[in-house]
């Protein structure tokens, strides 16, 4: 079962991750398991806090996604090198 099959185009119809849980019968850890899969297969699912899961349907939405994830990427590594620095007992 591919999840970009349950999914439709454009944010205003995203669905969440709980209700791909149901569609799928698997828990949340599963579903997004499978849509890092796929996407690194090429598929572009997208998400976003208020919608869900969704594909494109224009290039802005996608960019806007792309952005949204390396700017959490930046902030996880700024984290990552501040604990590196921080003290042990």
């Amino acid at each position: 079962m591919l999840i970009a099959d349950l999914l439709s185009y454009g944010a205003e119809n995203g669905v969440t991750l709980h209700h791909l849980e149901n569609l799928t019968g698997w828990d949340g850890r599963t579903v997004r398991r499978q849509i890092e899969a796929e996407r690194r297969r090429g598929t572009p699912i997208l998400a976003d806090c208020k919608n869900g899961y969704f594909l494109p349907d224009s290039e802005g939405e996608k960019t806007r996604c792309v952005q949204s994830m390396r700017g959490r990427a930046k902030e996880i590594m700024k984290t990552a090198a501040a604990i590196e620095k921080g003290e042990t007992d």
